[in-house]
């Protein structure tokens, strides 16, 4: 499989590069989160830590006569401040022309590289682990497998223009955290072509998101397509301008949902779920503007994240829970412009499902059920 990742402009990206070959020859990057450089630092910081099973990892890897291990530094890489970019590419190329390798970036440095590409086709099948892209501009992350996070396997922070096309994310059912693709104060994402099967949301898309398009995505198990949560610890959250188009959800626990803490405040607004097909989908479609997870209960707050203009529109399939819309409403920020066109939702035994709403007015056209 041919792979790229191709960023044009690039301020912060990652804290640690790990690569491995395992199992059948699959090549698996982790890429994980850090605050680092301000945003006038155009550069990538690489800096590697000590976590989990890593060291261990390496060991094991090391010792397996057919695993090259291609240290960074020995390419190049100095770790002092300086650009440290070609050496990247220098060690990036030789793991890719491998059989089986590892990319050692080593601990305790700080590495900056400036835009860089990093593509294939490699040797080997790659598998990515978990990848965070913050502050990027016209990025493009294409034809990749993301496996086994151990939280969320791809993250945009704050990016503007992006393009996520023809992924494969997978992680076991019950793994708990471990979103597909987050997206969080980013604006202008297309998200096309990709098969999501995880532990939870497939697609998560928080506070400071604008301009989303998500289409083409299979999705299931997991959590479904949520846009929040919002609005938690009494924040001030906004997304708008949200379509979702051509999906396919089967087993997960939520479909197409809207979740909002009371106390918070700021909007949810101007989104569009079309073309969608469900199978053994529990909450099918639900707005929970009452979200509460935590054991105890929330108390009731006047203060709510606005929910308006949703369309939902050409859904069909069938539901697990009895209920197959839920439009939970806050009482003091009832939702408002929502429309239901063409849904038809019946439950698995293909008898009628039923709906549940507060504290919303949504209008009907075309056939709905339940």
């Amino acid at each position: 499989m041919s792979s790229s990742i191709d960023v044009h402009r690039l301020w912060l990206l990652v804290s640690v590069i790990f690569i491995i070959l395992n199992g059948r020859g699959n090549l698996a990057v982790a890429f994980n989160d850090r605050k680092g450089l301000g945003s006038d630092t155009k550069s990538l910081l690489v800096k590697n830590q000590e976590s989990f099973s890593r060291l261990h990892m390496m060991r094991r890897l090391a010792s397996t006569s057919t695993t090259k291990v291609v240290n960074v530094d020995n390419y190049g890489a100095k770790g002092d401040g300086g650009d440290d970019s070609e050496a990247f590419k220098k060690a990036w190329n030789v793991a890719c022309s491998s059989e089986r390798a590892a990319i050692v970036v080593p601990k305790n440095r700080i590495y900056h590289l400036k835009p860089i590409t990093f593509s294939g086709p490699c040797k080997s099948g790659l598998t990515f682990k978990a990848m965070t892209f913050y502050e990027c501009k016209n990025l493009r992350v294409a034809d990749l497998i993301i496996q086994n996070a151990q939280q969320m396997h791809l993250s945009f922070q704050k990016c503007v223009n992006v393009k996520v096309l023809n992924l494969l994310v997978s992680a076991p059912e019950k793994s708990p955290n471990t979103d597909g693709i987050h997206v969080t104060g980013t604006q202008n994402i297309l998200i096309k072509n990709c098969v999501i099967r995880t532990g939870d949301d497939c697609i998560s898309i928080v506070s400071g998101s604008k301009n989303v398009q998500a289409t083409d995505i299979v999705c299931g198990p997991g959590h479904g397509i949520s846009i929040g949560s919002l609005g938690a610890d009494k924040s001030t959250d906004y997304v708008s301008n949200v379509l979702v188009n051509r999906a396919r959800l089967s087993g997960t626990t939520n479909g197409v949902r809207i979740k909002t803490w009371q106390g918070g405040s700021g909007y949810a607004k101007n989104i569009i779920f079309q073309n969608i097909s469900m199978r053994n989908v529990t909450n099918p479609i639900i707005i929970d503007q009452n979200y509460c997870d935590q054991a105890e209960a929330c108390p009731e707050q006047a203060s709510a994240v606005q929910v308006s203009n949703v369309v939902y529109k050409n859904i069909k399939g069938t539901s697990a829970s009895e209920v197959a819309i839920n439009f939970d409403c806050s009482k003091s920020h009832p939702c408002r412009g929502i429309l239901l066109q063409n849904v038809g939702l019946v439950s698995n035994s293909g008898e009628s499902a039923k709906a549940s709403s507060s504290n919303v007015r949504y209008t009907k056209m075309g056939d709905v059920y339940p």
